[in-house]
């Protein structure tokens, strides 16, 4: 987490050093729609929806992990249940090692 903190830091401060080097003005058209931004907002938006759009190419694979462990976890726990039960044989037959 140390890491983490730091390393965004490190970034933000870069972000504020190209803001204050880069204050000239651009113009973004995009089919019918334009509009004007100064360089540094409009690379920090464009890199914000290129986050959003991997957090969403990574969401269905998070929530079929997710689903999968829940399953797993339900599994463990009812055989886990099942081999505590008394009277239940969980088909474990123990090695004699006396001889």
């Amino acid at each position: 987490m140390r890491f983490s903190l730091i390393l965004s830091i490190v970034i933000a401060i870069f972000a504020v050093i190209f803001a204050l080097q880069n204050p000239y003005v651009v113009t973004i058209r995009l089919g019918p729609f334009e509009t004007q931004g100064s360089t540094a907002l409009v690379l920090i938006i464009t890199f914000g929806v290129g986050v959003l759009v991997g957090v969403l190419a990574t969401l269905p694979g998070r929530i079929k992990a997710r689903m999968q462990v829940k399953t797993l976890k339900r599994q463990l726990a009812e055989r886990q249940e099942s081999a505590s039960s008394p009277g239940t044989t969980s088909g474990f037959t123990p090695i004699d090692t006396t001889r």
